[in-house]
């Protein structure tokens, strides 16, 4: 759908397509569907908005809700909540991509989760272990994961974790605590660490 728009730069007004509900993953994956370039002055923008994405194939459903939004600002018509489903809540266009990524490629989100926290942990020398968020899936296949990766030098680089590690993860979270809720969650290291505190009391 097309939404006309005041470009943040220059002021100027002009029309920008949506994709409130999102079926195929390609746009969501290269960011294109929140980008956008002003014919005033040419400004390259990024414009996040609520959306949903559904994939019936990989039973999967993510509502990106940017800063500044709230539900009842998602588009009507968006998908409930299915039995048998994972369900998520994101906040950013990035965590939106990574989720989708993550779900494209047949992997569990709670591991990754548990994977960066372990990454950063096991390196304090190069991350910030307060900030999960240094960490981004970036790519997998069968022998390794790539995630961006943010230094506390500033400097961004891309680091490759062995599949392995990953499974290694999975075999952690097989407590049925971890079983999916039913209800749409924030799947996120606070979600991985709030989850092993209280099966560990």
């Amino acid at each position: 759908m097309k939404e006309t728009i005041d470009c943040p730069k220059c002021g100027a007004e002009f029309e920008f397509e949506t994709f409130p509900l999102m079926e195929y993953p390609e746009k969501i994956l290269d960011l294109t569907a929140f980008r956008a370039t002003c014919p005033s002055c040419g400004a390259e923008l990024m414009l996040p908005y609520p959306c949903v994405y559904h994939n019936p194939a990989r039973r999967v459903i993510i509502r990106f809700i940017p800063r500044g939004f709230d539900l009842s600002d998602l588009p009507a018509g968006a998908p409930v909540p299915l039995s048998g489903y994972s369900l998520r809540d994101v906040y950013s266009a990035h965590s939106f991509r990574e989720k989708t990524l993550i779900f494209e490629r047949g992997l569990d989100d709670r591991a990754i989760e548990l994977l960066k926290i372990l990454t950063i942990q096991q390196n304090p020398e190069r991350f910030d272990v307060k900030d999960p968020d240094v960490l981004l899936l970036a790519d997998a296949d069968e022998e390794a994961l790539s995630f961006f990766a943010l230094a506390k030098d500033g400097n961004d680089f891309v680091l490759k974790t062995p599949s392995g590690l990953y499974d290694q993860m999975c075999a952690e979270l097989t407590s049925p605590h971890f079983d999916e809720s039913g209800d749409f969650e924030t799947v996120d290291s606070q979600w991985v660490l709030d989850h092993f505190r209280l099966l560990e009391s």
